[in-house]
């Protein structure tokens, strides 16, 4: 499981903490009663959410035996694939890319796991050579 980098999360923070602060203003400046309760209520969830995101950014990609899932909160729409339905991988211009036949590729930004980038090539890697029972990927090799 890779989760997404720290920079990307912290954009997330940045805007839910912008929005908080903005439901603390319209805390301030309104009279009604339930309109500040409401306002309160919102900046504190905004606020639990901004915690939340920090100490744990969202997953990006999970590998498992049977496949892969790309993708995630606060980047691309997750994209599963089956390692018996891959027929090439490539590592191209920080982007990991997979080739599922004819004219489907899926591209996914490395840049989202950040320094692990490495890490989650070489288990694609091991896990496809895993799944074709043979040694058919060499991330080493040219592609």
């Amino acid at each position: 499981m890779y989760r997404l980098d720290r920079r990307f999360v912290l954009q997330a923070v940045g805007v839910t903490l912008l929005l908080c602060g903005l439901a603390l203003v319209v805390s301030m400046v309104v009279d009604q009663v339930w309109v500040v309760l409401t306002a309160w209520l919102v900046a504190v969830g905004l606020a639990a959410r901004a915690v939340l995101l920090w100490v744990r950014p969202p997953v990006v990609a999970r590998l498992d035996a049977e496949g892969v899932t790309l993708g995630g909160t606060l980047t691309v729409r997750p994209v599963p694939l089956r390692w018996t339905d891959v027929e090439k991988v490539s590592y191209d211009a920080g982007r990991l890319v997979i080739d599922r036949g004819g004219d489907t590729l899926v591209a996914f930004p490395t840049g989202y796991v950040g320094a692990r980038a490495g890490e989650l090539t070489r288990e694609v890697y091991d896990r496809l050579n895993t799944a074709h029972g043979y040694r058919r990927f060499d991330p080493s090799a040219p592609q």
